[in-house]
């Protein structure tokens, strides 16, 4: 019989930031423990507040399946003497077992005999393996920070102040930090006796008991309903709220139970640029900015509350965002006194990074690779301008008043104080958009000067960082470089770039002037990290992780390899495909080992060798030229030439001939052929079905 358990693990109030991961983690550690303990369930869910993190199973199994063990112990010849009676090793093992020593048997396992008992194991019902496997599950999650509490060695993201546990409507006992388990919750913290029994572990009956108790338990609901709050306040405002996903998401974990109210702070504030205004309300006060009728940012935004049922705390929120507006118009006033450019040089105070200098020589750095990235894409000069002039300002408002009270606005107010200063609109742009993408679906530099120098950013920082060894592992990214990679994928992909990866790396790594680098590990690293970056946007976008590993060999050409990877899973089906595979593999076992690459004509002796060199040259020409032109079907095509007169070689010529000379000259030819198909791809990565 199957039932349904519940969990909740009752907090102080989890940062929001953390929640997701939390839930996410929650439901992972669960699924893990239930399989390690044969125990099935059908749905797990996990719901979310900031003071409770729960887990809900629906149809687990209410009792393991029984299960026979086959149990090895010592050697026949120890476990019985001479006259094949049982020696006190053979009793000790079954005793061990639980089994007689007649119900032993002996099994040959690689040549040799072995004692070996059979247990029968009953299985415990779900209600005993979850006494113990609720607090596995709640120790074994992962905490981004943890603490302790009163005298108790044990440590959580907060402390914990009341657990329920029940298998159907059993209370599962245990014992944690000195909190008993129980059925027994808490409502909203503003509540009076607001404890609660849960009857039973129905997920439905649980949730409304903690909506009769001010708790929107379920985080979808509650972020729908903050949602639905936020258009309804802005919409009685006559406006329209500016919803955010991150800070819906966040604003949701947050608080138990949302109530909505409409604030306002002085027009007078609406003289700042519309970005400091959202930040700020956004970042600090977690406030939904409303629109006005023509789109515009009003002097309105919505508050949500936890539970508050007082208008007061309106006048409150009023009095919180004026003197941050406040200092915000102050430190916007005071930056317009210096022009955007006057403040390059004070860039030498600010750090990049420690053992990579200033901004002031990262952006001198910048300048040059960006330089070299526009005339490698061969940009018109008149844009090369720009960039420069662009380049010289990218970091300059590092050193304002604004950026250093809200590092989010970097770029945005490089941007707003470069048009304040007279600077050209493209060269404002391309302050901005030099930052682009900040995250996984931000949006991509559009202007020319935008995306030159947003990839000399990122390949400067990634260059720098690996460097001095800076470079990521496992969960760990302190300085962004996965972030970075990213985004240099995401541009060079969407804007079709053709650039050659070592050399750049190569122009990047020399403005450094390291001495004893050396600079083909550090670039074969480069290459392994942004090549890990494709794999993964590749990955998403559903293209076979076989077609990835074949595409990517060699790699050193973002857009190529993506290109190679979309031509390979367009024909891998068509008839002739499979003859390149084979073929493939084929010259890859004999030529494994073959250093040799150049042919010897005067040393081709049958019809069939010299008629696959003659079409060898042919292929690889034309390959390289498919290749150049971006035409990775039809190079495809041009290796599936060699598929026959390939087997003919190998039926009508000896490669490992008794003369020397003639093996290694066609062993060379092999091996040339070999690197004509890797111009495209290795193959033999695929997994072709027969």
């Amino acid at each position: 019989m199957n039932i349904n358990a519940l969990l909740e693990i009752g907090t102080e109030e989890i940062p929001a930031r953390f929640m997701p991961g939390l839930l996410a983690d929650l439901q992972k550690k669960a699924e893990e423990k239930l399989s390690a303990n044969r125990l099935t369930f059908s749905k797990i869910e996990t719901l979310g507040t900031p003071r409770r993190l729960v887990l809900y199973i629906e149809g687990l199994l209410g009792k393991q399946p029984d299960v026979i063990e086959e149990v090895q112990g010592p050697p026949a010849e120890i476990a019985f003497d001479k006259d094949n009676k049982p020696t006190k090793a053979a009793a000790g093992f079954a005793k061990k077992c639980g089994v007689k020593v007649e119900n032993l048997s002996i099994r040959t396992v690689n040549g040799k005999n072995y004692v070996y008992a059979t247990i029968k194991k009953k299985g415990l019902s779900a209600e005993k393996i979850m006494t113990s496997l609720f607090p596995e599950i709640i120790s074994s999650l992962y905490l981004p920070l943890a603490m302790r509490w009163g005298d108790h060695d044990f440590k959580f993201i907060r402390p914990i102040h009341w657990i329920v546990a029940l298998c159907g409507d059993k209370i599962i006992k245990f014992e944690l930090t000195g909190i008993k388990a129980s059925n027994i919750t808490r409502g909203h913290r503003y509540l009076k006796n607001s404890k609660i029994k849960i009857q039973n572990s129905k997920l439905n009956d649980y949730i409304k008991k903690l909506h009769n108790v001010d708790v929107v338990v379920d985080q979808q609901e509650r972020m729908e309903l903050v949602r639905k709050s936020v258009e309804a306040a802005a919409k009685k405002a006559k406006g329209k709220a500016l919803i955010e996903e991150d800070l819906l998401t966040e604003v949701a974990y947050l608080v138990e139970n949302p109530i909505a109210y409409v604030g306002e702070f002085r027009e007078e504030f609406l003289s700042l640029p519309q970005e400091v205004l959202i930040t700020s309300m956004k970042k600090n006060q977690k406030y939904f900015p409303i629109l006005d009728e023509r789109g515009k940012l009003s002097s309105k935004f919505v508050i949500i509350t936890d539970n508050c049922k007082n208008k007061g705390v309106v006048e409150g929120n009023h009095r919180v965002i004026s003197a941050r507006l406040s200092d915000a118009i102050f430190f916007f006033n005071e930056d317009k006194k210096i022009p955007l450019r006057a403040r390059i040089a004070d860039l030498k105070r600010v750090e990049f990074f420690e053992k990579l200098g200033s901004m002031l020589e990262k952006t001198e750095r910048v300048k040059k690779l960006s330089h070299y990235l526009a005339r490698h894409l061969k940009i018109d000069e008149s844009i090369l301008n720009k960039i420069e002039s662009a380049a010289d300002l990218i970091k300059a408002d590092l050193t304002t008043h604004m950026v250093f009270e809200f590092p989010e606005l970097q770029g945005i107010m490089g941007r707003e104080y470069a048009l304040i200063s007279g600077e050209d609109a493209g060269v404002a742009c391309a302050i901005f958009e030099h930052y682009l993408p900040r995250f996984a679906e931000d949006k991509l530099p559009e202007s020319i000067p935008g995306i030159v120098i947003s990839l000399a950013d990122k390949i400067d920082t990634l260059v720098g960082c690996f460097l001095i060894g800076k470079i990521p592992t496992g969960s760990e990214d302190p300085y962004g470089l996965r972030r970075a990679a990213h985004g240099m994928v995401k541009i060079v992909l969407e804007k079709k770039l053709d650039l050659m990866l070592d050399e750049i790396f190569e122009h990047s790594l020399h403005a450094y002037n390291r001495e004893g680098v050396d600079s083909a590990r550090l670039i074969r690293q480069l290459l392994d990290f942004i090549g890990g970056r494709l794999k993964v946007i590749m990955l998403d976008e559903k293209i076979p992780a076989d077609v990835i590993e074949a595409a990517l060999c060699g790699f050193n050409d973002i857009l190529e390899a993506k290109e190679v990877s979309l031509a390979l899973v367009l024909n891998r089906k068509a008839d002739w495909f499979a003859g390149i595979a084979a073929t493939e593999s084929r010259i890859m076992r004999i030529a494994k080992d073959v250093k040799r690459e150049q042919v010897i004509e005067a040393d081709l002796s049958e019809p069939e060798e010299k008629d696959l060199h003659t079409l060898y040259l042919a292929v690889n020409w034309n390959v390289s030229e498919k290749i150049n032109a971006g035409n990775y079907n039809e190079a495809l095509l041009e290796l599936s030439r060699l598929t026959q007169p390939i087997e003919n070689f190998f039926q009508k010529v000896m490669v490992m001939h008794e003369d020397e000379r003639l093996k290694l000259n066609r062993l060379a030819l092999l091996k040339s052929i070999e690197k004509t198909f890797l111009k495209v791809a290795d193959f033999t990565k695929l997994q072709i079905s027969a």
